[in-house]
């Protein structure tokens, strides 16, 4: 878990507008909010990020970046419902950005694969973002949401043939309590 955490901040990093700790030269107090809410995720305080990003949000609820790093936020703290709310909001805000509305259509995804019992949405998910990513290969990987299709596929396929294992170990585990 802790090598994602670190993939996830790296990435954030990288996914961030030039350097996630300055802003660009004229950057608007929405992008400088932003990036000060980046930084501040990054370096561990989440609480601090949530703050600024609910800030930049506040001050124009009609762009996606906050949007999409609150949500980021809240997955990292474990907000997973919070996050998949968020990271929907996010999508649907980028309707004309393609670029953010795919980071975000993974993002609901991603989160729902980790959240128990939500494999099926997390499918449907990953369904959308591939066809959405068909249409936008150039910001978006189609290949990625298909490997996640199939490996949620293979794990459906092993739950089910494992479920007679268990029938079995059961049985096995109550012969040998009566035997004893």
């Amino acid at each position: 878990m802790r090598s994602f955490g670190l993939a996830f901040t790296l990435s954030l990093a990288l996914a961030a507008p030039a350097t996630a700790q300055e802003a660009a030269p004229g950057a608007d107090a929405y992008t400088r909010r932003v990036q000060e809410g980046i930084a501040l995720l990054v370096s561990g305080d989440s609480g601090g990020s949530m703050g600024i990003f609910r800030q930049a949000i506040q001050s124009d609820g009609n762009r996606p970046e906050a949007i999409f790093y609150l949500a980021c936020a809240n997955r990292m703290t474990g907000n997973l419902q919070d996050a998949v709310t968020g990271f929907e909001r996010a999508a649907d805000v980028a309707e004309g950005q393609p670029r953010w509305r795919a980071r975000a259509l993974e993002g609901v995804a991603a989160t729902l694969e980790r959240m128990h019992g939500r494999t099926e949405d997390a499918r449907s998910a990953w369904q959308a973002y591939v066809q959405f990513a068909d249409a936008n290969a150039t910001v978006a990987h189609p290949q990625l949401g298909r490997a996640r299709i199939q490996a949620i596929d293979m794990m459906a396929e092993q739950e089910r043939a494992y479920v007679g294992v268990r029938e079995r170990i059961a049985a096995r585990e109550r012969a040998n309590a009566s035997n004893h």
